[in-house]
């Protein structure tokens, strides 16, 4: 898309093929080179946002991009391609790598060769395109590695099966590139989710705001709010933008800021927030900024900002293969040059070199990584432990610091009433129908709380003033509940001491005339398996850190009774990014757990993101591991499952490399028999897949 402008004009293209940030660093620093554009390349949403001038045309810009080895999609379609060939990959490979494992089900080699073609030319297409542009850079990695071993392998195959040769490799030709597409199918279905918070975040901004100007009350998009515009919020209505409270009163739902269920009463002066919801009255606040500035937009922008920055982890693969293949092709070389030079036998001397390229081939290291990888999802997956992204577990392997939100992670995150103290002559139970009465008339949290303590009375002609609490008749006698600093009653000591005695809670005070009869302290309860879950994390030596929004005390007594010594209260969302950052900083290896809208800076931030199951969708999207039962036993639980699997892995790898390296001598020898090649190959990989499958005990 393009606007043309009188002075300049500004493209927004797709781009598809990037694999790390160095890939949009490199296509950014490209574009740059033109004279009259300016470029920045998100690898997040991968997406190149250009302004040039107006003599650039759109075919220019894509040009450049495709000369420096990615492409230009009109329809994001990178993921349909990729599924594509792991469905034609997995259709055409496991009939030859079954037939090839079991010699009495061979095929005949020529319909074995047809159903390797396929694999060989379309499913490994991406490994010979990405090994042709690492050739030109003189780099080599995981794709050169898969386009170099199947190409020969299919190569050597069909050359043996035209000249009546006994030698045979496509199975090799076959599982390998389709096992290393399955990987990266997976791994952009992961990177595309990372937008996804963004958008969940920014969509809790209203289309449409309520404005008045010079007297006259309009509707209009949220977008063209202007700083000053007296803005117009009604119950259940959200704030299109930051501003300030001038008139009426309300009730504010922050959680998506806060992340505390606690709601918070506006007035004139009270500072609110784009996206918070308006849970009852109705107040003007003048605002203080436009939607690309509310402060949910800042933290949208933290997020892109977390992802786009974080460097992905080179894959041990491609760290081997970096040194293995040329080391693997020079020796093959060599290999050729003995045979012909100083045993002077050019044809044995050509059928080494291709056989220590074939003996070399990752059948078995191609499948070390991603097999454990996918037992590892699957067992987490059958204790509630989502892992949307395979990698994050050996990103968990390394964590020693785990920082977890409060409310919603350790607690529950629903208001309850967890103590009452009677202040007046009123008997308890009396004054406790009472309350209930009268709350359920409203929305409000602390309201929904106390209304289920008990329901025989009936309260009418109630009436609810926002920041202040209800007030009506039950049994023909007024009464009044809610807490309000500016009211004084004729027990105020007592209420006072009351109060300091019930410490970090939020509070409601039921109340006839100027005498109090009740006081009612609620909060959030500590989930049940959360002090199991801190001792378990402790105990393999990874230091837990409380965050929260939360007022100090409540914040303090929660690390109290779970046994945290380093907590924070009082923390914003981008306090929350901060603290991360200064834990990385002191080389730390962090994980988040949190789940609200509020932590999704954080949870990207973090070196691995996990969220509740019953959190936002924001936060699942920012967060590579989902514990969908909302248990932090979780927690640990996927901490462990990473290192068993990281040293399941580094078992596979061992194996694996340790079989190529054993038998490219021998091949290099001219000693290697094709039929026992072939058994050792596939008995490699069927050991990596069973030692994979440990990880189910």
């Amino acid at each position: 898309m393009a606007n043309t402008g009188s002075q300049t004009q500004t493209f927004e293209l797709d781009i598809e093929g990037m694999t790390c940030t160095a890939c949009a660093r490199r296509i950014e620093k490209n574009l740059n080179k033109l004279q009259g554009v300016n470029a920045y390349v998100d690898f997040t949403s991968e997406k190149a946002h250009i302004t040039a001038d107006p003599n650039i045309s759109k075919e220019t810009l894509v040009h450049d991009i495709e000369e420096s080895g990615y492409s230009v999609g009109s329809d994001r379609s990178e993921i349909t391609s990729l599924k594509s060939r792991v469905i034609v990959g997995v259709v055409f490979s496991l009939p030859v790598a079954l037939t090839s494992m079991v010699p009495g089900w061979m095929l005949n080699m020529f319909l074995t060769a047809a159903l390797t073609l396929p694999v060989v030319t379309y499913v490994a297409w991406p490994f010979h395109v990405a090994a042709f542009k690492n050739l030109r850079h003189l780099a080599s990695t995981m794709d050169t590695l898969v386009s170099l071993g199947v190409s020969v392998a299919f190569g050597y195959s069909v050359f043996s099966l035209f000249s009546g040769g006994m030698h045979f490799y496509f199975e090799v030709a076959a599982v390998v590139p389709t096992v290393v597409q399955i990987g990266r199918w997976l791994e952009v279905r992961t990177r595309r989710s990372a937008t996804d918070s963004v958008r969940a975040l920014l969509s809790a901004i209203p289309e449409s705001a309520k404005v008045r100007r010079d007297g006259t009350q309009l509707t209009i998009p949220a977008s063209q709010v202007l700083v000053g515009d007296l803005v117009v919020i009604a119950a259940g209505e959200r704030v299109p933008v930051d501003g300030i409270a001038e008139e009426g009163l309300g009730v504010l739902d922050n959680s998506l800021i806060t992340g505390e269920s606690v709601p918070e009463n506006v007035a004139a002066g009270t500072a609110v927030a784009a996206g918070s919801l308006n849970l009852s009255g109705s107040f003007i606040f003048r605002a203080t900024s436009v939607t690309g500035n509310s402060r949910i937009s800042q933290i949208a922008e933290l997020v892109r900002e977390a992802t786009a920055t974080k460097t992905k982890i080179t894959s041990v693969t491609d760290r081997i293969s970096a040194v293995f293949v040329p080391s693997v092709i020079v020796l093959a070389f060599l290999t050729y040059l003995v045979w012909v030079i100083v045993i002077g036998d050019n044809q044995h001397g050509l059928s080494s070199a291709i056989a220590v390229l074939v003996i070399a081939c990752p059948c078995a290291l191609g499948i070390a990584v991603p097999m454990s990888l996918a037992v590892a999802t699957a067992e987490g997956a059958k204790r509630g432990i989502v892992i949307r992204n395979p990698d994050a577990l050996s990103l968990l392997n390394k964590v020693d610091t785990v920082v977890l939100d409060k409310t919603g992670t350790l607690t529950d995150g629903r208001l309850q009433v967890h103590k009452t103290i009677r202040l007046g002559s009123m008997p308890l139970s009396e004054a406790l129908a009472i309350a209930a009465a009268l709350e359920r008339s409203s929305n409000h949290p602390i309201a929904k709380a106390i209304a289920l303590l008990d329901s025989s009375k009936t309260a009418t002609e109630v009436s609810e003033t926002a920041g202040t609490g209800l007030t009506g008749l039950v049994d023909q006698i007024e009464y009044s509940i809610g807490l309000s600093e500016e009211i004084k009653f004729s027990n105020q000591l007592k209420l006072e001491a009351a109060m300091d005695k019930v410490g970090a809670a939020s509070l409601a005070v039921l109340s006839r005339g100027n005498e109090v009869l009740l006081l009612i302290a609620l909060s959030d309860k500590v989930r049940p398996e959360a002090k199991r879950a801190i001792s378990l994390l402790q105990s393999m030596g990874i230091e837990p850190v409380l965050l929260s929004g939360d007022v100090i005390r409540r914040v303090s007594d929660v690390a109290i009774d779970l046994g945290i010594t380093q907590w924070h209260a009082r923390v914003s969302p981008e306090n929350k990014l901060k603290l991360i950052n200064d834990l990385k900083q002191d080389g730390k290896t962090t994980a988040m757990v949190g789940d609200g809208l509020n932590d999704v800076a954080a949870l990207t931030g973090a070196d691995v993101g996990l969220a509740m199951g019953s959190g936002t969708h924001a936060a699942q999207s920012a967060a590579a591991v989902t514990i969908l039962d909302d248990s932090p036993k979780g927690i640990p639980y996927a901490l462990d499952l990473s290192r068993r699997t990281w040293r399941n892995i580094k078992q596979n790898l061992g194996w694996a490399f340790g079989y190529n390296v054993l038998l490219i001598p021998v091949a290099a020898l001219g000693l290697l028999n094709p039929m026992l090649a072939g058994t050792a190959m596939a008995f490699s990989s069927v050991s990596v897949v069973l030692n994979a499958l440990r990880l189910k005990l």
